[in-house]
């Protein structure tokens, strides 16, 4: 009775203040995000947004769009990392009683168009969770994003509205434990319909109608009102409202997950450690490239900045420390490779080594005078391919190799042009836990293979595939 009396209040004192037209009115612009490709699709100004990404020990939820805070429980912990890498990036929720965001105010008016967005990530699946949500009064919410099963009693994706005979609720997607997706409901009357996207994709749909006195209340992230056993566990990032049906470009892009760099030497200086052991380290210290043989760095006519490492073909190549690149899941790898003279045999720029074979291998065939990368289907020395190749046309060229597991897909890309690309399921990817070798390949019995007579300089890993532009900035 007293929540009954409260809440009228609250909607007789924002029926004039109109919170949602104050946040379009009164948004700020969007910081750019450096994963964002050159020429981006227009983006419409959200009515209400967080990052999520605050310091461990905030006392509240900055908004970067709209006028509302979030307030947390204790059960929230900010400065974790993001979906795209960064750190701090996301908020972690417990999942218990305190696991929410409470922004004390209406973001959207739901009885009208509107779009919601938020990157997810769920440490269980199987369960109902609610991801974010603008509460009904005593009532169902308005809306609802998160995770529950399907009729079948898998897991899915959901986004919830309320209708005149109770709700409507679209399901689709397969959430997968400790993996971020970016969830997206839109709503448009228009067209009398509420879809789902996961990661920028349409994955269900379903007729809608949103009843016009629907009673509107807070916006909360991370629980139900309703229920306690459907708080989310797990984190979340990057929370956007929109007060109309923005275009599936948009969404598209909006779940675009943009490559984290895993590791870059620039090859300028080499190190000796106190063993005798010479290494060039990554610029971020977080893995090092053992030079092996005569291999070393030297600053005369250097393919880039001050040095290049050298290599004779006599056995010289570098080697990784750890592996920087999960090859099982999304990952590019890209470095600048000069030849010396006319090369007379096969010679490999890059690989990254299994127990038995190597993952991919990216090489000079000097039988037509290609670059030709070949991925492994299984660390087995016998295992099918999937090859790629593209005329080398001599001098210094920036050769970059990616697998999309999304795509289902592999790409070589030569001096920022796509040069050839093949199917390439994720059935057949699989996670090479050696090393990264620069100057040389493996042979099945172990042993290297195919050594590099040339010069390498600016090596970089990522996670994830690279757009077109950003390729082109390398």
């Amino acid at each position: 009775m007293a929540r009954t009396a409260l809440a009228a209040a609250l909607v007789a004192a924002t029926a004039t203040a109109t919170p949602w037209a104050s946040a379009a009115e009164n948004h700020l612009s969007p910081r750019p995000s450096i994963d964002s490709p050159a020429t981006a699709v227009p983006e419409t100004p959200p009515v209400a947004a967080w990052r999520l990404d605050d310091l461990n020990g905030s006392p509240r939820a900055a908004a970067w769009a709209g006028p509302y805070r979030g307030l947390p429980g204790s059960g929230v912990r900010f400065g974790d990392q993001g979906p795209h890498g960064n750190a701090p990036g996301a908020a972690h929720f417990d999942g218990g009683a305190y696991s929410y965001l409470n922004t004390e105010g209406i973001a959207v008016d739901t009885t009208h168009a509107f779009s919601a967005g938020v990157w997810v990530l769920p440490e269980v699946t199987g369960q109902d969770m609610t991801a974010i949500r603008q509460s009904g009064i005593s009532s169902d919410s308005n809306f609802s994003l998160g995770a529950t099963t399907d009729p079948a009693g898998h897991p899915a994706w959901s986004f919830t509205l309320p209708s005149a005979d109770g709700r409507t609720q679209v399901t689709g997607g397969t959430p997968q434990a400790g993996e971020w997706a970016c969830l997206a409901g839109v709503y448009d009357p228009a067209t009398g319909s509420a879809r789902l996207y996961v990661d920028g994709a349409q994955v269900a749909a379903a007729d809608a109608a949103v009843p016009e006195d629907t009673a509107l209340w807070n916006f909360v992230m991370g629980r139900d009102d309703n229920d306690d056993s459907k708080a989310w566990q797990g984190s979340l990032a990057d929370v956007r409202l929109w007060d109309s049906a923005i275009d599936p470009a948009e969404i598209t892009e909006l779940g675009r997950r943009g490559p984290r760099p895993t590791a870059h030497w620039q090859m300028e200086s080499a190190e000796t450690w106190d063993n005798g052991l010479r290494v060039i380290p990554e610029v971020d210290h977080r893995a090092d490239f053992l030079l092996n043989g005569d291999a070393d760095v030297t600053t005369d006519d250097p393919l880039s900045g001050t040095g290049s490492v050298t290599l004779d073909g006599d056995g010289d190549y570098l080697e990784s420390d750890i592996p920087p690149l999960d090859t099982g899941r999304s990952w590019a790898v890209s470095a600048q490779v000069r030849l010396h003279g006319t090369p007379d045999r096969d010679m490999a720029v890059l690989s990254q080594t299994g127990l038995r074979t190597d993952a991919f291998t990216l090489r000079h065939r000097v039988a037509d005078g290609t670059w030709h990368a070949v991925l492994a289907h299984a660390d087995e020395p016998d295992a099918g391919t999937t090859e790629l190749s593209a005329p080398a046309a001599g001098g210094t060229q920036t050769l970059l190799l990616q697998y999309d597991e999304k795509a289902g897909e592999v790409q070589l890309w030569i001096d920022g042009a796509l040069a050839d690309s093949a199917p390439y399921a994720a059935s057949d990817a699989w996670e090479a836990t050696r090393f990264l070798q620069a100057g040389r390949d493996s042979a099945a019995d172990g042993a290297g293979a195919h050594h590099l007579d040339g010069d390498l300089d600016e090596v970089r890993t990522w996670a994830g595939v690279l757009s077109g532009e950003e390729i082109n900035s390398l």
